[in-house]
């Protein structure tokens, strides 16, 4: 019981902290789509797809006017890429040594799984319960994974594989814009929608093509304590 009435009383402290200092804390949980753009040439009918992703992270707002406020987030950030190309031609050397010769055709499908850590500062601007976000994400790397499966005829036979690598590794950081709107239900929920722009080439320098991030998402917001 003493336990209970000990964590009741750290809340209310917490709340008035951040009433006393114009503070807005809470929690966000947004899922959505996301893609990793692509230069990569291949043959056949190539796309770069939007594929299911999220975030979820808290943030901490300070009001610097009556209608405006500095943030900062910090989110856990799932990417998901996806990458298709339907009837691709497969060519290898002619046996006759007279140039190259088409073996087969195939379609395949790549999909990749990165995760990051997340920090984006922002400006917010409010205007009745609608808020107005910009800023710029940072976001750190930590690991990726990805899957690859494809299927058609080479050499007049069917085929078909799949395979999987856990051991991707993409530059460090990836940095880009990131705007936002959210809308306020009442004094504790938020409904919010966020798209993230990079601008960083995420592959390493080995490789001649580029791919940087993508992600739109929709979300909820929860406030803790605030000043509002």
């Amino acid at each position: 019981m003493k336990t209970q009435y000990s964590l009741l009383f750290f809340c209310l402290l917490l709340t008035t902290g951040l009433k006393s200092q114009n503070l807005t804390f809470g929690g966000t949980l947004n899922v959505g789509l996301s893609k990793v753009t692509s230069d990569v040439p291949i043959s056949g009918d190539y796309r770069v797809r939007f594929a299911l992703s999220g975030n979820a992270g808290l943030f901490l707002e300070k009001k610097i006017g009556q209608s405006s406020a500095l943030g900062i987030e910090a989110l856990w950030v799932q990417i998901e890429g996806k990458e298709t190309a339907d009837d691709k031609i497969l060519r290898a050397a002619s046996q006759t040594g007279e140039g190259l010769e088409t073996i087969g055709v195939i379609s395949d499908k790549a999909t990749v799984h990165t995760s990051y850590v997340g920090v984006p500062f922002y400006y917010r601007f409010a205007a009745g319960k609608f808020g107005i976000k910009a800023g710029v994400q940072p976001m750190i790397f930590l690991f990726a994974s990805s899957n690859y499966e494809a299927e058609g005829e080479i050499s007049g036979e069917p085929y078909a594989a799949k395979s999987s690598r856990s051991d991707i590794v993409f530059d460090r950081i990836d940095l880009g814009p990131k705007i936002g709107i959210d809308y306020r239900l009442n004094e504790k929920i938020r409904l919010r929608a966020d798209y993230y722009h990079g601008l960083t080439d995420i592959t390493s320098d080995e490789f001649p093509w580029e791919r940087r991030n993508r992600q739109v998402s929709l979300g909820v917001g929860y406030v803790f304590g605030s000043s509002e």
